[in-house]
């Protein structure tokens, strides 16, 4: 052993400790790796600061940037807003198609972006009862590692086990070129998760009145837009009509309050609907009609509309009872706006109560009022004048048409291009984020704040440790030991230690870092047992994805454990069982596909 291989094998030592300890930040670990090898004259400066401009980086950094796109155009929230119909399927038919979904999208979209979503949407059904979250979220998070680990674009692991693949002389991966097995594992995996999670998930306690707000009515005026899909059509042929707790209480047409039969009006443009509904619909419902929320004032221009609403309640003693909505209104800050006030649902059903509604003294002790504006002012306006500040809503903002569909495109544009071997992903890529960004669909700022900068340091810095155990040998070095282990065992054995290595160290390590470091020596070993490389590599990238046995293992695990729903024993006891049957089958599995 040489003093530079000796000096690179403690500088994994060190970071292998500052991993598991959590003492520093997984990018500042890296950073320390990056300035270990600089001082102690392993690389030079430009081999030390190469992973900036590496290709995995740089196509990671790329993927992000439209993942942001996505999700900030609502393509990705759309796509899950599909899924809600299933939930009336029996569990065992719900879980394991939710399962597949997010396994789906993963293989296409960044892992951790499409969990995410997917938390929220969970999070809301378990709100309104429909399913529970604990018996979810922790399959969902699992089935997105597994999806992520499909194609070449499913997670930065394969991304960067690819590249060290192109260094090596060995070729970059296919785009679909691990997809057989990534599926078998994720088909495979699906009915062993529901059933594990049956038996070990916890179940969340509910409280009745945990979610009253999401019942109670309001009134307010909406706008319909030039793209709404009740153009044309009668009032009772629609959503709105007595459907989905949603009432229409009058129809507005400029300053005219039409005195014609609602049911059967023909509904225009810009005409103003006054409605009663639940928040959950206000929240839900107005962006797919196609409607602005205007609230009480008729003037209020665009750049007023809003996403987020604030609940106050009208306590006795309050200045503002007896006012009209009007007048209430009026009373208020400039950059504070009425949007609704909580209706009477034993209201009789003619005009006479829309006119006592805006003009005569309505507002009473309990009623509740919808706000939007400046939050501080709104805060300060409630501890003045004897308002409860109750709840804070937040919807989904308008966004146009065009920007959902170029930034599918985008995404389209990557998956095409790489999978046909037009253009290498970066390439690919680059194309996709100037779709984004030229259209309009992404603003600069909404990227450099969206993006895992933690990820990409975490990249740029272990890509020199590669640099640094090609240069001192110590790939080869590291290898010649393990070759003496695994040159007398069956390839099948040879895959599954390497897998179990992986995935053991993955489970308290970055999957990266753990990647970076074992693929090196992996390609040696396969050198000197004279067997094709690409399926002791894809052990590797395999097993360094399925961290699934600790919450720190991946990123997606690590989030839904910050919820409080889970103990650690949940993770180790089904992510557990689930990596060894997920072992025993890659040793099986992948010399029959890939030898």
């Amino acid at each position: 052993m040489t003093v530079a291989i000796a000096t690179v094998i403690g500088i994994l030592i060190v970071a292998f400790a500052l991993f598991v300890s959590e003492k520093f930040t997984v990018d500042k670990t890296s950073f320390f790796i990056l300035l270990s090898l600089l001082l102690f004259g392993i690389v030079t400066p430009e081999e030390a600061v190469s992973g900036f401009s590496d290709n995995a980086v740089l196509t990671i950094l790329c993927l992000m940037i439209i993942a942001i796109c996505l999700e900030k155009n609502g393509v990705v929230s759309w796509a899950a807003q599909k899924i809600i119909p299933i939930i009336k399927l029996p569990i065992w038919i719900f879980l394991p198609l939710l399962m597949i979904t997010v396994g789906f999208f993963s293989s296409f979209i960044a892992t951790t972006a499409v969990v995410i979503i997917f938390i929220k949407l969970v999070n809301e059904l378990d709100k309104l009862g429909k399913i529970d979250r604990a018996q979810v979220l922790l399959p969902i998070s699992f089935s997105g590692i597994l999806g992520g680990s499909c194609t070449l674009m499913g997670t930065s692991t394969n991304l960067i086990v690819s590249d060290i693949s192109r260094k090596s002389g060995l070729g970059r991966f296919g785009f679909f070129e691990f997809s057989t097995a990534g599926i078998l594992f994720l088909l495979i995996s699906v009915p062993i998760v529901y059933w594990l999670s049956k038996r070990f998930l916890p179940r969340s306690s509910k409280e009745s009145d945990a979610n009253l707000h999401l019942k109670y009515g309001y009134i307010t005026a909406v706008k319909i837009k030039a793209e709404s899909k009740l153009i044309g059509k009668k009032p009772h042929e629609t959503e709105i009509w007595d459907e989905n707790d949603i009432r229409l209480v009058k129809i507005q047409r400029g300053k005219r309050h039409l005195k014609t039969d609602l049911k059967s009006e023909i509904l225009q443009e810009n005409d103003i609907l006054w409605l009663d509904l639940t928040i959950e619909d206000l929240t839900a419902k107005t962006e797919t009609l196609g409607l602005n929320i205007l609230g009480v004032d008729q003037e209020v221009v665009e750049e007023h509309f809003t996403n987020e609403y604030h609940e106050v309640i009208i306590l006795p003693n309050s200045r503002f009872i007896n006012m009209s909505i009007e007048e209430f209104n009026n009373t208020l800050p400039e950059n504070v706006y009425v949007k609704g006030i909580s209706s009477d649902k034993n209201r009789p059903k003619n005009g006479n109560y829309f006119k006592k509604f805006f003009s005569k003294k309505f507002i009473i002790p309990g009623n509740r009022v919808l706000l939007t504006g400046n939050l501080t002012e709104i805060k300060k306006i409630a501890n003045n004048n004897n308002l409860l500040f109750a709840n804070t809503i937040i919807t989904n903002p308008y966004i146009p048409t065009y920007k959902k569909a170029i930034s599918f495109l985008a995404i389209l544009v990557v998956i095409v291009l790489s999978a046909t071997n037009t253009f290498s992903i970066l390439k690919s890529s680059l194309i996709g984020v100037g779709l984004c960004l030229f259209s309009g669909s992404l603003q600069l700022k909404d990227a450099y704040s969206g993006i895992n900068w933690q990820v990409i340091f975490l990249l740029a810095g272990m890509i020199p440790l590669g640099i640094a155990m090609h240069n001192t040998g110590t790939d080869v070095y590291l290898a010649g030991h393990l070759y003496a282990v695994l040159k007398s065992v069956p390839t099948s054995v040879t895959i599954s230690i390497i897998f179990a290595f992986t995935m053991l160290l993955s489970g308290f390590v970055s999957n990266n870092a753990t990647a970076i470091i074992i693929t090196p020596i992996v390609i040696a070993v396969a050198a000197k047992l004279q067997l094709n490389p690409k399926p002791l590599i894809y052990a590797v990238m395999f097993g360094a994805n399925f961290s699934f046995y600790t919450p720190m293992g991946y990123q997606t695990n690590a989030i839904i454990y910050g919820m409080g729903i889970y103990k650690f024993k949940h993770f180790l006891i089904i992510g557990g069982i689930l990596s060894v049957i997920l072992l025993v089958l890659a040793s099986f599995l992948l010399p029959m596909l890939y030898l």
